[in-house]
């Protein structure tokens, strides 16, 4: 955003604004600059937003039917803010994919902080759950930080139990802070060894570039002592890092193909991916938004797609505070 030239136009309009109130006495000539730059500011995000050019319909295959017997059953951890102007939307989509995938039978929802509190977190997960008519899956709320008492957290208490009544056929997705699942350990000590899977979305093996931005990690680095033992869980644990979010970028070819389609499901993600769209578009200049937590859903059932390896981690808890993953390619996990 701080590269783009109309940025830098906005503020010479505000300076000028001021200049001249200054010179001259005059509040007008500061409201006339306010006004124009925000004007010009509201332009180019509606540019932004709504000219992405057009697209053919993408052709999607339809998906065949999977016996309920056969499914994976999965709960999803997050810090969901989709419905949020200017607020992540990848929760969401990651959400919304694991609803629409055939193979996977979501149990319930656990929400947790990250993208915002954890009181937004639920209340937008509940609302895109309900107005996609899927309001009996249950969405309990989690940690408000890593310092909660796990005994007051209902959604760490469901998970210990559900998984403790069901001891080797659940998966655990993960992409927000990983306090949650740290409470659920404290509650049940063999909670990771009776999970099925752990699927984590976090962590940085390098720094992370994207368009000459650094960017930092946003996960793991929320408390680093939940995102050490997730790491280290009794059960395999497959990690979705920063490097692999990359590697899925939500462009404008892909939502012009989006607004061609006019079925209620891709008109509300049309709806309430717009915003955070234009903003990531404006802010790596073209870049679009990258689908972190779908990246991290989707070796579930298509690990085919990526490119896996069995490493061991090493990262103290210091350094998972600043979301690093330190890899010893001496040992394996």
């Amino acid at each position: 955003m701080l590269r783009s030239p109309w940025f830098w136009i906005a503020i010479a309009l505000i300076t000028a604004g001021i200049a001249l109130t200054a010179a001259l006495g005059a509040l007008y000539w500061l409201i006339v600059a306010f006004a124009a730059a925000s004007l010009m500011l509201a332009v180019v995000f509606l540019v932004a937003a709504y000219g992405v050019g057009r697209a053919d319909p993408p052709q999607v295959d339809r998906l065949k039917k999977v016996p309920h017997s056969k499914r994976i059953s999965v709960i999803y951890d997050c810090d969901l803010t989709m419905g949020h102007s200017f607020r992540d939307v990848g929760d969401g989509l990651a959400l919304l994919y694991i609803l629409g995938e055939p193979r996977l039978r979501l149990r319930f929802v656990t929400t947790t902080y990250g993208n915002g509190p954890v009181g937004m977190t639920t209340r937008a997960t509940s609302r895109l759950l309900n107005r996609l008519g899927f309001d009996n899956i249950a969405v309990l709320q989690g940690a408000a930080g890593p310092d909660d008492d796990p005994e007051t957290n209902r959604a760490a208490r469901h998970l210990a139990d559900t998984v403790s009544a069901s001891p080797g056929e659940i998966v655990l997705i993960a992409t927000g802070s990983m306090t949650n699942l740290k409470h659920a350990a404290a509650l049940d000590p063999d909670f990771f060894t009776k999970l099925h899977g752990l699927y984590l979305m976090g962590g940085l093996t390098e720094p992370l570039t994207w368009n000459g931005h650094k960017l930092a990690e946003l996960n793991l680095s929320l408390d680093p002592e939940a995102a050490y033992q997730a790491i280290h869980a009794a059960c395999p644990v497959t990690i979705a890092t920063g490097q692999a979010g990359l590697t899925a970028v939500f462009r404008s070819p892909q939502f012009a193909a989006l607004q061609t389609l006019d079925d209620p499901v891709s008109r509300l993600i049309a709806h309430q991916t717009r915003s955070w769209f234009a903003l990531m578009r404006l802010w790596f200049q073209g870049g679009g938004f990258a689908m972190w937590d779908s990246v991290a859903t989707l070796p579930l059932v298509r690990p085919e797609l990526f490119e896996i390896e069995q490493v061991y981690i090493t990262s103290t808890r210091d350094e998972l505070g600043a979301g690093q993953l330190i890899v010893d390619p001496s040992r394996h996990g």
